[in-house]
């Protein structure tokens, strides 16, 4: 006989409890929000609670010894009822005190405290008679805590479990543990694929201690069953109490204790595990039988849908080897994962099981004899069940069954298979459909469409319902995800540099020539079959659409004169009053100072150029708008495939233990589940450190993906990545209509957790190298074991057919790519990786748009792609675009800013201006690329240069003296003077696509000619034809079978020789800052680009937030720029040919490299206060009236100039001082080492490295903040801010020593060096760190006012007399000292 089926709940039900006062009344818990009470002596539930409006119910208790109180977990609060109330479904007490979700509750069974374990890992312990938080069980557990129980023998003791493997036993006494076991430390750290996460514990009752024993029973997520003797000599771990935001700390020697004694205690115990017949999955839920003999059994229900009982207690004394008999007793097989299980007293034996239908199962089970005899209303020949155990199933194999209560679907009475809705046919019986419509809930649970008033199927044709089935069965016939990933890592494919193609022909020439016949024949069949087919009718309903789609896809917002009108005005007068201060500086020299003087004007002379360099490109700013619903609009027609282009991402990473894997991988899923059609997207991570680990962990993203990607498209959750997603503040629950979310969203926490042990058990492995190199599955060793010296690695993870998520819809592809590298090659570090991954793209994918991002930089908002589609697919703007920037915006920055990391200045001022006039300089990441343009083709509207007539001069238009010394154009071939101006013009770009049609025959040979090609683009050629495909796409000639190989050859070491990669085409090589050579040469072409501020940013990343890792990272960039200086694309005189950079461009593009430069004179302008002080002289005359004027009004211009960039861009106030005080703070340490190193390098070879040491951190918020590590380029401002403080010092003690008639000069001095001290305070509080949480601010002003009062005291002198002060002064005389 089948079990008995208990109807209420309309969702999974999560838990269930049996009375233990009244025998058959059992109370369970679902996802629908309700508590639903039944009579197993009856048929229908008695009556149902409406605890939560809605949100999961995920535990229930009842109170000891009085049942008419009950507890239950919805959300982050406990609730309580009291079933003897009129309204029982009114709360009378509510607790509110976790943070996150509760997973259990737990009551103690001698007082009135209650447990409750939380996703945060935190175990709050609430006092329900005062009604008050008694403790918080803190730092135990690193992960979500899901499991907890009070100990019945202690009285102040509780255990909990964890997705960390921990299990913790707590004094909630004193608030800290008492032992933490470690479930996971087997040392099989490479087998990670089951985590032995703890779901479930069991402890038995107060009644059942002196039988059982003082045992715990662990359910494990690696499908074991472990029975423990927690209270025999139990090991307290000497725990440090954490303070609050701290992480508490064991000593190494608790650590091996724990190592050596707790884990020998662990493996002692009982464990059930599959070699027996237990679990092959995660067990979700183990219980105590309580009926006939309590606690003779342990029943166990799991994700592997099974439940067992077994028979422990004679194992447990004896132990496997010595017990005779095997354990188990029972398999029961279900067609659901388990999510509870309960059993009844001795009064009513049953077994309540609750899995993912809203049904719940009740077993009969009777004991008989002295063996156990388990019946279901079969007929048993025996009762001798010793050397056997009962296998009952409950559906036989391939039958449809409910997914609501798990019976078979039944026939209709046209006999077939019975279909409920025919909108979404889910697999409902007709019994669950007649109790739904008798609980008033006409409506299909999944979709919503209404049922047939007739109950009665609605009758389609054959064709139609064929279909419906075929659907339905394909649903229905879907593997369900079990967590273990089979990946077949021998399946890399690895082909040396020594690839040559054999078959020596010029294929290349026939792939053209095809490739421009089949597109032409393809242009006129389309046009004639378009105008052949489509109605005249149908025509004119399409027009008003077409006429919606012609509208831009975007638009330039201007700013309000009102705005712009004053800002420019401002300029020009800053501009004008520079020039008269000038004027006066210069014809006023300081004779008693010259020295000082001369230096002061020459650094106030560059400081305006530099003001003039970085102020006019943004003489022009815009904002610009997008329409993402004109979009789709044009290019996604309902019934119609998706017309949107195809992009490639690039991911680029190098050290994964320098680059965390869980970041990389957070990156990856954000691409994978973008809002942008599956088929449209790749993603191509390159790996540059060719290591294992980073292999590994894409192989477990690969396989997370498939549940993330569905989960975030179906919810639109944003960000989707699931780190930032899941540690976020919010109510997720706002916005949220469907029910299905609340548990869905748990379920996927729960999977994401899970993974993150995965990938942080990889992490730990791969921090020791074997000594034989890193072993793949199959025994063969690691090709990147050398990472100088390895083959090329591709290995593609998902593709766009064949590889699925959990819902059986398609996913984007991800490749991994791993260059060649040999000894003797130059690689070009990030630069010659992007190459790679641009060349591997256009062989197996070629998407006309290329992203690239680094792998800290995830997807922030999903509609990112979509925004610099609307200026990229737009046909008016789209053709000129090369690409589209993003700003970059951080993640886990200190509210203050303290080291100007968000860049705020440059990205939301210097940007827009430069947006006004040819677009925003590339920087490095978050940047759509057309692949046109990195292939170093120029824009549709490059001009093209008139044919030559036969009286004019190809040099100046006529026939003029110019062309005397040489032959006459008569004499010349026309074709020939034509063809040289082509290739004069070919100088910006290679060529534009669009004007080989117009070339004649010899033009075209000789420009697509396999040299050129070659010399260009390399030995490829699927390659080369790829790079002529406009549009994208994979070329129709090239065979996908050795796709991979080619993709192989192409990131050979070797490959860029005597190619025009990286001086001409792809990431330009030169400079460390590679991506502003880059688009400079694009610039240059006459493209321009485009700046999107979409009003959520689309990528966030991470930045260093200490003092020294951020002066290294800007002395990076400096040192870049310093390199372009020095080299042959210095904008300073590279581009005049081609007359398409724009002069204000130029004018931002030289600004980018000589600002490092700057640090000489601010170095020598931030050392003036201190000499004026300490020498007494200074570098400004005695001001008259005008100059006065002057100087008033060069502040004056300045401040206004500021406020009103503050009021076209808005930027904050603070985020525009902290900008100003990071360039000086930057610009007198990190670019004055740049321009050293750069010149260093660029002249005489010597590579310069400054190493940085670690010196303190702390656990705290923004504990990285106060990490001091101290390197060389600390010494320079280290210098200045003391002598200045000392300047300051002197200051005053020669103005006290002089008289009131020296205090004048004194403000100016002194104000100069408050000036440099103040723009240095940032650099003094990196420099000090925390010191013991004394602000900074306090010793500064202590040190000053200390020394200044020190002067003031001795000057005032108050013990001694005035007559013993003149006796001194007439004895000095007469003494003639």
């Amino acid at each position: 006989m089948e079990p008995r089926r208990l109807r209420g709940h309309s969702a999974a039900a999560t838990s269930c409890i049996a009375s233990r006062l009244r025998p058959g009344i059992i109370a369970t818990a679902g996802e629908d929000g309700f508590v639903c009470w039944f009579d197993l002596r009856c048929k229908d539930v008695l009556f149902k609670m409406d605890v939560a409006n809605g949100v999961p119910v995920s535990s229930l208790c009842f109170k000891p010894g009085n049942e008419d109180i009950v507890y239950i977990s919805a959300g982050n609060e406990v609730k309580c009822f009291d079933l003897h109330m009129t309204d029982s479904s009114k709360q009378i007490e509510c607790y509110d005190y976790n943070k996150d979700e509760i997973n259990q509750i737990a009551f103690h069974s001698k007082s009135p405290f209650l447990a409750a374990a939380d996703d945060t890992g935190d175990v709050k312990i609430i006092d329900t008679q005062q009604r008050c938080m008694f403790k918080t069980l803190r730092a135990g557990h690193k992960s979500i805590c899901s499991t907890v129980q009070f100990l019945p023998w202690k009285n102040w003791e509780v255990i909990s479990g964890g997705l960390d493997s921990k299990l913790v036993i707590w004094d909630f006494s004193k608030g800290r543990p008492n032992k933490i076991m470690d479930m996971g430390n087997k040392g099989d750290a490479g087998q990670c694929l089951n985590p032995a996460f703890i779901h479930s514990l069991a402890v038995p009752e107060v009644d059942m201690v002196d039988e059982v024993g003082k045992i715990c029973v662990v359910a494990r997520g690696d499908g074991d069953i472990s029975i423990l003797n927690v209270d025999t000599a139990p090991l307290k771990s000497k725990t440090v109490k954490p303070k609050l935001g701290t992480k508490s700390k064991s000593t190494s020697k608790d650590a091996e204790a724990f190592g050596s004694q707790d884990q020998d205690r662990i493996d002692r115990g009982l464990h059930l595990d599959y070699s027996i017949g237990g679990h092959t999955a995660a067990v979700s839920s183990v219980a105590f039988s309580m009926f006939g003999e309590k606690g003779k059994f342990i029943i166990s229900g799991g994700n592997d849908k099974s439940i067992k009982l077994w028979d422990w207690s004679k194992a447990y004394e004896d132990g496997l080897a010595g017990h005779g008999d095997q354990p188990l007793r029972l398999n029961i097989n279900l067609k659901k994962k388990v999510n509870w299980l309960c059993t009844t007293p001795s009064d009513s034996e049953n077994l309540i099981v609750c899995d993912t239908s809203s049904a719940v199962k009740v077993y009969t089970v009777g004991c008989i004899s002295a063996h156990i005899s388990v019946y279901f209303g079969l007929v048993q020949s025996s009762l001798n069940l010793k050397d056997c155990w009962l296998e009952v199933k409950m559906m036989e194999p391939g039958v449809l069954s409910c997914s609501t209560c798990g019976e078979k679907l039944g026939l209709s009475s046209n006999g077939r298979l019975f279909v409920a809705c025919h909108e979404c046919n889910d697999p409902i019986c007709r019994y669950c459909v007649d109790y739904e419509i008798k609980q008033g809930r006409n409506t299909c649970m999944r979709c919503g469409t209404p049922y047939n008033n007739d109950g009665k199927e609605e009758t389609d044709s054959g064709e139609k319902e064929s279909g419906n089935h075929m659907k339905m069965a394909s649903r229905l016939d879907t593997v369900e995800d079990t967590g273990i990933h089979a990946r077949n890592i021998s399946t890399v494919s690895t082909v040396d540099s020594e690839y040559i193609d054999d078959s020596g022909n010029p294929i290349w020439k026939n792939r053209v020539e095809s490739w421009k016949d089949k597109k032409n024949k393809k242009k006129h069949a389309t046009k004639e079959k378009t105008e052949a087919q489509i109605p005249s009718e149908q025509q004119m309903e399409e027009k008003p659409q077409s006429i919606d789609a012609s509208q831009p896809l975007s638009r330039v917002v201007p700013l309000p004169k009102s705005q712009l009108t004053p800002y420019r005005i401002v300029i020009i007068m800053r501009l004008i009053i520079l020039a008269f201060f000038f004027n006066y500086r210069v014809t006023n020299p300081v004779d008693s100072a010259f020295g000082l003087w001369l230096t002061s004007v020459v650094c106030e002379i560059w400081f305006a150029f530099s003001w003039v360099l970085d102020q006019f490109p943004k003489w022009s700013p815009v904002n610009r708008d997008t329409y993402i619903d004109r979009l789709s609009a044009r290019y996604e027609r309902e019934g119609e495939p998706s017309e949107l282009a195809a992009v490639d991402f690039f991911v680029s990473t190098v050290d994964p233990l320098k680059e965390p894997p869980l970041i990389t991988s957070n990156t990856v899923l954000s691409i994978l589940a973008i809002d942008y059609p599956v088929d449209k997207v790749s993603c191509y991570v390159s790996d540059d450190g060719a290591a294992m680990l980073t292999f590994e962990s894409l192989a477990e993203t690969a396989d997370f993906a498939r549940k993330w990607v569905p989960f975030c498209k179906k919810y639109s959750i944003e960000p989707r990545a699931p780190e930032f997603y899941f540690s976020q503040r919010i109510d997720y629950l706002k916005d949220k209509i469907q029910p299905s979310f609340v548990k869905e969203r748990r379920a996927m926490k729960r999977d994401y957790e899970e993974y993150k042990v995965r990938v942080n058990a990889l992490v730990a492995k791969a921090q020791k190298t074997p000594d034989d190199g890193w072993t793949m599955a199959d025994g063969t060793s690691w090709p990147g074991n050398n990472t100088r010296d390895h083959p090329g690695m591709i290995q593609v993870f998902l593709g766009n057919t064949g590889a699925h998520d959990i819902e059986g819809n398609e996913l984007p592809r991800l490749v991994y790519v791993s260059r060649e590298k040999r000894p003797g090659y130059q690689h070009h570090k990030k630069a010659g990786a992007e190459n790679a991954l641009v060349r591997v793209s256009a062989v197996l994918t070629n998407a006309p748009y290329i992203l690239n991002l680094d792998c800290d930089h995830y997807v922030n908002n999903s509609k990112a792609i979509r925004e610099a589609m609307c200026f990229l697919m737009d046909p008016q703007v789209g053709p000129d675009v090369c690409y589209v920037q993003f700003p970059q915006r951080f993640d886990g920055i200190d509210k203050s800013d303290r080291y100007a990391n968000r860049n705020t200045v440059f990205f939301d001022v210097n940007m827009k201006g430069l947006d006004g006039i040819q677009g925003p300089v590339y920087v490095g990441t978050g940047c759509v690329f057309n692949r046109q343009a990195l292939y170093g083709y120029g824009p549709l509207s490059l001009p093209t240069i008139p044919k030559a007539s036969s009286s004019s001069c190809s040099w100046c238009g006529s026939c003029c003296c110019c062309c005397r010394g040489k032959k006459s154009v008569k004499e010349k071939n026309l074709s020939e003077v034509h063809r040289d101006e082509r290739r004069e013009d070919l100088n910006a770009a290679i060529f534009n696509l669009r004007e080989i049609e117009s070339y004649d025959e010899h033009e075209r040979s000789l420009l697509i000619s396999q040299m050129s090609f070659e010399k260009t683009f390399g030995l490829s050629p699927v390659f080369i034809e790829s790079t002529l495909m406009e549009n994208g796409g994979v070329a129709e000639s090239a065979n996908p079978s050795t796709l991979i190989k080619e993709a192989i050859h192409v990131i050979s070491c070797g490959y860029e020789e005597k190619t025009a990669w990286g001086k001409e085409i792809g990431w330009i090589y030169g400079s460390v800052t590679e991506d502003i050579l880059t688009g400079f040469k694009m610039h240059c072409r006459g493209w321009r680009s485009i700046y999107c501020m979409p009003l959520r940013p689309a990528f966030k990343g991470s930045a260093p937030i200490n003092l020294s890792d951020r002066l290294h990272q800007v002395l990076r960039w400096a040192l870049g720029s310093v390199e372009i200086f020095l080299s042959r694309h210095c904008p300073l005189w590279y581009g005049f040919g081609g007359g398409r950079l724009k002069w204000l461009q130029r004018l931002a593009y030289i600004n980018t490299i000589v600002y490092p430069f700057t640090s000489l004179p601010l170095v020598a302008y931030c050392s003036l206060p201190a000499i004026c002080l300490l020498t007494g002289k200074f570098i400004i005359p005695t001001l008259s009236n005008l100059a006065s004027i002057l100087f008033l009004g060069l502040f004056l211009s300045i401040i206004v100039t500021s406020v009103l960039e503050l009021r076209w861009s808005g930027v904050s106030i603070e985020a525009l001082w902290r900008n100003e005080q990071f360039w000086v703070i930057g610009g007198v340490s990190a670019h004055l080492f740049a321009v050293f190193q750069g010149f260093l390098k660029m002249l005489a070879g010597i590579d310069t490295n400054f190493t940085v040491t670690a010196k303190a951190a702390d656990d705290a918020d923004f504990g990285e903040l106060y990490v001091f590590k101290w390197t060389t380029v600390l010494i320079p401002p280290t210098t200045i801010l003391i002598v200045n403080l000392v300047g300051v010092v002197a200051g005053f003690s020669d103005a006290l020593n002089s008289g009131y008639e020296s205090w004048g000069p004194l403000f100016g001095k002194v104000f100069f060096a408050f000036w440099v001290i103040l723009h240095l305070y940032p650099f003094l509080k990196g420099l000090m760190g925390r010191q013991n949480r004394t602000p900074t601010i306090v010793v500064l002003w202590s040190v000053l006012l200390a020394s200044v009062f020190s002067l003031v005291w001795v000057k005032i002198n108050p013990f001694v007399s005035t007559n013993d002060a003149s006796t001194v002064a007439q004895n000095c005389i007469d003494i003639d000292c």
